[in-house]
């Protein structure tokens, strides 16, 4: 069966599925908007008629209603999944996401892309259990149907293992790292809350990245931050159920003393009583053989 299943898998490798167009041409608000979401200052006069070559994959995003915008190929660029899931390969992990930029995007252009399966590995034993890790590549075009991107995105798709809760401790999450993001990781496994600093003009960023919005410098060292800081925004977690934490779970928004905002998991027990605003501070209780964030508890002055 399992012989039969990866042929079946691999039927889908180069298979072509597009164009999907965008429903929207390229324009201010959206980039508004998606750097306000992001909290990145407002673009530098040089830029202002180009998009932001990392909100590519944005412009072709289907939105609530999942409909494709007119004249897209309707064709599901996904089927391989829905072979997975009959299957009972119902488990997903996103591993790792590249993404290429051939130049930016200017106002006013409309682009489209197309979507094809790029690779399929053999069955593999996983901690999760048996799965299979499906390598998609979406190319994004302009009008001329140049090339102005591409974006690989690699998902491993698993039968989740058999066994109880009861018969082993279901460990936490681990983030993908890249070479961009490790000093943060590695930090919180030495109980230290890392944040990125460039050397050239001392702005703080994070997420970490290779470049200073700022000022454009490739230079960096990392600052140590105390933990403190106050819940910019929150939301309580009911479902689904994630293994290694406690449901309904509260995620924060936490606006550090140091200036910058980051995700973070929120004490359970003290769900009911969290607020916007209210001062919290950094607790890591996870092993240090764990990469994983810390948790942050309500301080004793609220």
């Amino acid at each position: 069966m399992d012989d039969a299943l990866l042929v079946e898998l691999k039927s889908h490798i180069g298979v072509c599925i597009g164009p999907v167009h965008a429903w929207d041409r390229v324009n201010h608000p959206m980039i508004r908007q998606w750097r306000e979401a992001i909290d990145i200052e407002q673009q530098p006069p040089q830029e202002q008629n180009e998009a932001p070559a990392t909100m590519l994959p944005v412009w072709l995003m289907a939105g609530l209603g999942g409909q494709p915008a007119p004249g897209s190929d309707l064709r599901d660029h996904r089927a391989i999944m829905k072979v997975l899931e009959r299957e009972g390969f119902c488990g997903i992990l996103g591993t790792n996401c590249e993404q290429e930029y051939e130049r930016r995007l200017i106002l006013g252009e409309r682009i489209s892309s197309t979507y094809e399966v790029e690779s399929v590995s053999d069955r593999k034993q996983t901690r999760f259990g048996p799965g299979y890790f499906i390598t998609f590549l979406q190319s994004f075009h302009d009008e001329t149907k140049a090339l102005v991107g591409s974006m690989r995105l690699r998902i491993l798709r698993y039968r989740p293992d058999t066994l109880t809760k009861m018969e082993r401790r279901p460990p936490p999450p681990q983030p993908a790292m890249n070479q961009d993001t490790s000093f943060f990781w590695e930090g919180l496994k030495q109980g230290k809350l890392l944040i990125q600093r460039c050397t050239g003009c001392g702005q703080l960023r994070h997420p970490p990245g290779p470049a200073c919005t700022q000022c454009q410098s490739l230079e960096w060292d990392t600052l140590e931050a105390q933990g403190q800081g106050e819940i910019y925004s929150f939301v309580i977690v009911h479902k689904p159920i994630f293994e290694g934490f406690e449901a309904p779970h509260p995620i924060g928004l936490i606006a550090l003393d140091e200036g910058i905002r980051l995700v973070a998991p929120l004490l359970a027990a003290e769900r009911e009583r969290l607020t916007i605003g209210s001062r919290v501070h950094a607790v890591f209780e996870t092993p240090d053989s764990y990469h994983r964030m810390p948790i942050f508890h309500l301080s004793a002055e609220n």
